[in-house]
């Protein structure tokens, strides 16, 4: 983390890595008020991932100064408590951060690890998580030198990591916030192998949120979501076909595919329906137009 210490200060000083110093604080607390309990109901979590889009000039009509307050409202009205970003500048970032009360966000710009380039971030409601500790890993064979593009990927690509404790439960969780490459075909395979492995590294439960570039029939799906092992990762979305990204025009979609995804592990069995999680694609529309190129995807998993 030496690497990326001086990002992670500039950007949120109080949420900087220091897990060692968590551990004694929550101890010394323990121990002063007789010890810590935990849970054994199920935690709920309302998760998100959204490709906001970047701030692109030459998007006319469909500008992030034009859409950034419709952006934020989709966001708060969601109900999600944890959020995973793609696109995001860091001026996008302030702003959301700015119009959305009780939430903070974690990570790093892609291209310099501080503040350049676009982020993973992932945002949090403050009021039911706290962060544990987390850290950025570039995806390719060198996971901590910064700025490098993994395989035939176009550009770099990172993926923001946590550990986030449930205020209420203690119950601890591990997040995970990616972006994959749109054009390398070896680089979305690779990355689909090295973020299945970081997910489950550990053996806590397991949330990971992205835009991940492929499709379901798709070998880095496959390699992603393999059920093979003992421990894998579910699609909360499994079987739905609907489109996650079909441009900015409502009238006009592009003819896009479900490439956007929100994945588990160490969740709860089936419900009394046969459903692991709730899920659903959010179509915010306003004058025929999509809030952004990408549609949103909201899930809740119990844990």
């Amino acid at each position: 983390l030496s690497d990326l210490a001086p990002a992670q200060k500039l950007l949120k000083p109080h949420l900087m890595p220091n897990f060692f110093s968590n551990i004694v604080c929550i101890s010394t607390l323990c121990l002063l008020i007789g010890g810590c309990s935990t849970s054994d109901s199920p935690v709920s979590v309302t998760a998100m991932t959204f490709n906001i889009r970047w701030d692109n000039p030459n998007d006319g009509v469909d500008g992030w100064d034009l859409r950034k307050d419709w952006v934020s409202d989709v966001i708060t009205e969601s109900g999600a408590e944890i959020i995973g970003l793609q696109e995001a500048l860091l001026h996008q970032i302030a702003h959301l951060d700015s119009s959305s009360a009780g939430f903070d966000w974690i990570g790093v710009g892609r291209d310099d690890g501080k503040t350049q380039g676009e982020l993973s971030p992932i945002l949090f409601d403050t009021t039911k998580w706290t962060v544990l500790e987390w850290d950025t890993r570039w995806i390719s064979s060198t996971p901590d030198s910064v700025g490098v593009a993994g395989w035939d990927a176009a550009l770099p690509r990172i993926a923001t990591i946590a550990t986030l404790q449930h205020v209420k439960t203690q119950f601890e969780l591990r997040v995970i916030n990616t972006h994959f490459d749109h054009r390398g075909e070896t680089a979305k395979l690779e990355s689909a192998k090295l973020i299945r492995d970081w997910a489950l590294e550990g053996n806590k439960p397991v949330l990971v949120l992205g835009d991940f570039n492929f499709k379901q029939h798709e070998p880095p799906y496959a390699a992603l979501t393999d059920t093979v092992a003992d421990r894998f990762l579910r699609d909360a979305g499994t079987g739905d076909t609907t489109s996650t990204f079909k441009g900015f025009d409502a009238l006009k979609p592009v003819s896009g595919a479900r490439i956007d995804y929100v994945l588990s592990a160490g969740h709860q069995g089936p419900d009394q329906n046969g459903q692991y999680a709730t899920y659903s694609v959010i179509e915010s529309i306003r004058s025929d137009r999509f809030v952004s190129d990408h549609l949103p995807v909201l899930s809740t998993l119990r844990y």
